[in-house]
């Protein structure tokens, strides 16, 4: 198991530690329902170093990216990211990723994966880049990355940094010394709400330690990942590893807004064609309740007596104060408001499908 270097200051706070994709790490710090309110109404620390971060440059940085990834990294500005797929040659989802071309950098791009895929990506990225004027660097261990979320966060990351960033836009980035150490700050999240992300050179614990302290003493609620779960499943976001992986297409998983069909000759691109004029036969979805109970991962789901799919996440909303979760329907059935019943402890239970998010994203 992978540890992340505050571990030990959070075993001393009281936070529930557990595991999650192979890293020890934090799951709550007070309850799952406090720290996902606080995210809701006001603003939210996460540790997130657990994520993959990959330096890719060199000369042909950008041709490596654009054989790999389903989204035009030419139009990927200085200071910009996107959010983009890795996929198989058959058109399976390999993972999904953020890249941030850095500022002041035109060769040089930093891609955030998740951890489950870390040592998938970078197998990769390197057996993708032979032959090319290519340098694929492993930041992971080398960098810690924290997440300030919610509608607060703009104010408090400008006490923190001393300069306003409530006019950066979304998936947005720049440099800066934060402590005396290099960071990049993105405007850019995983909850549905405003938030930034700041990736900090440094696995030096006392350091990490001072700058965790300093967001929390300027009123952050110190989150687990736990929360995080929650309140990327409110949002409709889906999990790599669990609400999507190799054995599904971007058509199936309804994330071709991360594809880019006019681009040439990424991996994938063909399959992933092929698919969309065939059609897919189910659709992931959102579930949400309309009786009692809470949907969890493997329910099956059922229109009438027949089963037509399965959840692949689930919890109660604690925004909503019902249950809420996202799995795959046969397609005919991937419809605003369809009615579909949950077996939950055998009994079905009446839910309706829902296509956009459960909370309202209010990222800027």
């Amino acid at each position: 198991m992978r540890e992340i270097p505050l571990l030990d200051y959070y075993r001393e706070m009281g936070a529930e530690i557990g595991e999650f994709a192979g890293w020890i790490s934090p799951l709550w710090f007070t309850s799952n329902r406090e720290e996902h309110l606080k995210v809701r109404s006001d603003v939210g620390l996460f540790d997130i170093t657990h994520m993959t971060r990959m330096r890719i440059a060199g000369g042909d940085s950008e041709k490596l990216l654009q054989k790999i990834l389903t989204k035009r990294v030419e139009k990927i500005r200085p200071g910009r990211m996107k959010y983009c797929l890795v996929c198989r040659d058959d058109g399976g989802i390999m993972d999904d990723v953020t890249v941030l071309r850095r500022p002041g950098e035109a060769k040089e791009f930093i891609m955030v994966s998740n951890a489950i895929t870390h040592d998938k990506i970078v197998n990769w990225l390197e057996s993708n880049s032979r032959s090319m004027d290519v340098e694929v660097e492993d930041l992971t261990f080398k960098t810690s990355f924290l997440a300030v979320q919610g509608p607060r966060s703009s104010q408090l990351i400008s006490k923190l940094i001393e300069a306003d960033v409530s006019g950066m836009k979304w998936f947005s980035g720049f440099e800066l010394k934060l402590n005396g150490l290099k960071a990049i700050l993105t405007r850019s999240g995983y909850t549905g709400e405003d938030g930034y992300e700041l990736m900090i050179w440094s696995w030096d614990e006392s350091s990490l330690r001072r700058i965790w302290e300093e967001i929390a003493d300027l009123g952050a609620t110190p989150c687990g990942l736990a929360t995080r779960d929650s309140l990327r499943i409110e949002a409709g976001y889906p999990l790599y590893g669990q609400d999507m992986d190799e054995s599904v297409t971007p058509v199936e998983a309804r994330l071709m807004h991360a594809v880019d069909l006019s681009k040439p000759d990424f991996i994938g691109r063909e399959a992933i064609e092929g698919r969309m004029r065939r059609g897919a036969e189910r659709l992931l979805v959102g579930v949400l309740m309309k009786e009692g109970g809470v949907p969890r991962r493997g329910y099956r789901l059922f229109h009438g007596d027949e089963v037509v799919g399965e959840l692949t996440s689930g919890i109660l909303s604690y925004s909503l104060g019902v249950g809420v979760g996202l799995g795959y329907v046969k397609s005919g059935l991937a419809r605003e408001g369809e009615e579909v019943l949950v077996e939950i402890h055998g009994r079905r239970r009446l839910s309706e499908v829902k296509l956009t998010p459960f909370v309202p994203w209010r990222i800027k």
